[in-house]
C-alpha cells in the first residue's frame, strides 16, 4: 500500500508541475482541480474503498461551497478546499475573504485545505494532524519534491479524512453542541441562496412571511429555516426515519407535523437542494447517526428531552439570540410547584372549584417556548379531574381544557 500511495502522490506532483507550466496565465486554483481529484480517487484504489471526489459548482460571490465533496462508499465523508499554490493551508494565517470563508468552513466536521504543496485536515475547526508541507515546491520539482516522510504524513492525513464517522454523544448538551455549528452553516448557505431571485427558497420565504413572519427579512428567514430543517430532521430521526433520504423524512413527518414536513418539501426541488447541499448533506449524515428514538420521552424520567434540548441548542447555536428570545428552560420541578400554587389560588381564593380545568379559566402563555408550563397545567388539571371524578371524566374535561389554552 505504501509504495502504491507513494506512486499516486508523486504522479500528482508531476501533474501539478505540468499543469502550472502549461497554464501560466490560468486560474491557479483551477490548475490543481484535476490533479487533486485524481489523487483523492487514486487513494480509494490503494485502500480498496470506493472514493469519489465530486466537484462542487463554483459561484464567484459565494463563500459557502468547498471545491470537492469526498464520497466514501456512497456516503459523504468530507470536503476538500483548494487554494492557489503558495497560498498555504494554515488557516490561522488567512486574511480578508479567505478568513471569512474559513469562519464558515470551520463548522465542517471534516475538511482538507490544500494549495498543492501544503495539506492540512481540519475536523470541527481544529487541525486533526500535523500540516504537511512537501520537501520541495512541486510546481517546480514535481515528483522530486515529495520525500518518503511526506508520503507517510499524507497517508496519515488522508486515512483520517476517509475514516471519519459522526459520533453522537449521549449527553443532550453535547448533542446540541454537535448540531449547532452545522445549523449555522446551513443558515449561511440559505442566506446565500436567497440572493438569487429565482431560488425556490425565495418562494418558500414568501409563503412563510405571509403565514408566520410578516416582518421577517432574509436574514431572519434564513435563521428560522435552518433551525426548522435541523429540528425537522431530528424529529424524523427520533421517529426512526432514514433522514439521509429527504422523501422518507417528509413522509414520517407529514401526518403529525405539517409545518416541518412543508419545510423539508422544498428540498425535493433539485435546484433548492443543490444550493445548500454543502451543509445539508453533512447535517443529514450527522443526524442519521443519532439512534432512532433518541429524543423520545422516557416514562421513567420526569423530563421530556424536547423541553430542554432547544435551550441547550440555542445556547451553542446563537447565545445572543437565546438571550434576546428569553429561551431559558424552567425545570419541571419548578413548573409543577408554580402550577400547583396557582391552581390552589384558583380553587381557594378565586372561587374556581376545578382550578385550571374550570370552564371559566383561560390559561395564556405569551412566551410558550417548548410548552413546559402548558404541559404542566394539562398534567396537573387532568390528574385532579381523575382523582375527583374518575378516569371516565378525563377525556371530556381534556377537550374543554384544550379550548381554554
Amino acid at each position: 500500500m505504501h509504495d502504491a500511495l507513494a506512486v499516486a502522490i508523486r504522479t500528482f506532483a508531476d501533474n501539478v508541475k505540468a499543469k502550472v507550466s502549461a497554464n501560466a496565465q490560468g486560474e491557479p486554483e483551477a490548475q490543481l482541480s484535476g490533479p487533486v481529484s485524481t489523487l483523492i480517487e487514486a487513494v480509494g484504489k490503494v485502500i480498496h474503498r470506493k472514493i469519489v471526489a465530486k466537484a462542487e459548482s463554483a459561484t464567484k460571490d459565494r463563500l459557502g461551497i468547498p471545491d470537492f465533496g469526498v464520497v466514501v462508499d456512497n456516503a459523504l465523508t468530507g470536503y476538500v478546499e483548494l487554494k492557489a499554490p503558495g497560498h498555504g493551508a494554515d488557516t490561522s494565517r488567512y486574511k480578508g475573504r479567505d478568513k471569512a470563508q474559513w469562519e464558515r468552513f470551520k463548522a465542517q466536521p471534516n475538511i482538507i485545505y490544500t494549495d498543492g504543496n501544503e495539506w492540512c485536515l481540519y475536523q470541527n475547526g481544529q487541525p486533526a494532524d500535523r500540516l504537511l508541507r512537501f520537501s520541495k515546491d512541486i510546481t517546480k520539482h514535481g515528483a522530486k519534491g515529495v520525500s518518503d516522510t511526506d508520503v507517510n504524513l499524507f497517508r496519515s492525513i488522508v486515512t483520517r479524512l476517509v475514516a471519519w464517522q459522526p459520533i453522537v454523544p449521549k449527553d443532550p448538551k453535547e448533542q446540541a453542541a454537535l448540531l449547532a455549528p452545522l445549523c449555522r452553516l446551513l443558515r449561511e448557505d440559505v442566506a446565500d441562496a436567497l440572493r438569487d431571485p429565482d431560488s425556490p427558497l425565495n418562494a418558500l420565504a414568501k409563503d412563510w412571511r405571509q403565514l408566520l413572519f410578516p416582518d421577517a427579512d432574509d436574514e431572519r428567514f434564513a435563521d428560522s429555516y435552518a433551525q426548522t430543517v435541523t429540528f425537522a430532521l431530528l424529529l424524523a430521526r427520533s421517529e426512526s426515519a432514514d433522514v439521509s433520504e429527504i422523501a422518507e423524512a417528509i413522509a414520517k413527518l407529514d401526518a403529525g407535523h405539517a409545518l416541518l414536513s412543508r419545510a423539508l418539501q422544498v428540498l425535493t426541488d433539485s435546484k433548492a437542494r443543490a444550493e445548500i447541499k454543502a451543509s445539508l448533506l453533512v447535517l443529514q449524515r450527522v443526524i442519521q447517526a443519532f439512534p432512532p428514538g433518541a429524543m423520545k420521552h422516557d416514562p421513567a424520567k420526569e423530563e421530556d428531552p424536547w423541553l430542554y434540548f432547544y435551550e441547550y441548542f440555542l445556547s451553542a447555536y446563537d447565545p445572543k439570540l437565546r438571550k434576546d428570545s428569553g429561551v431559558y428552560y424552567t425545570p419541571v420541578q419548578v413548573v409543577k410547584c408554580q402550577v400547583a400554587l396557582v391552581d390552589d389560588l384558583l380553587r381557594n381564593r378565586l372561587g374556581k372549584a376545578g382550578g385550571f380545568a374550570h370552564k371559566d379559566v383561560i390559561t395564556l402563555d405569551p412566551a410558550v417556548g417548548t410548552g413546559t408550563y402548558l404541559l404542566g397545567v394539562i398534567d396537573h388539571a387532568l390528574d385532579a379531574v381523575q382523582a375527583a371524578q374518575g378516569a371516565g371524566a378525563v377525556a371530556a374535561r381534556a377537550t374543554a381544557l384544550a379550548a381554554n389554552l
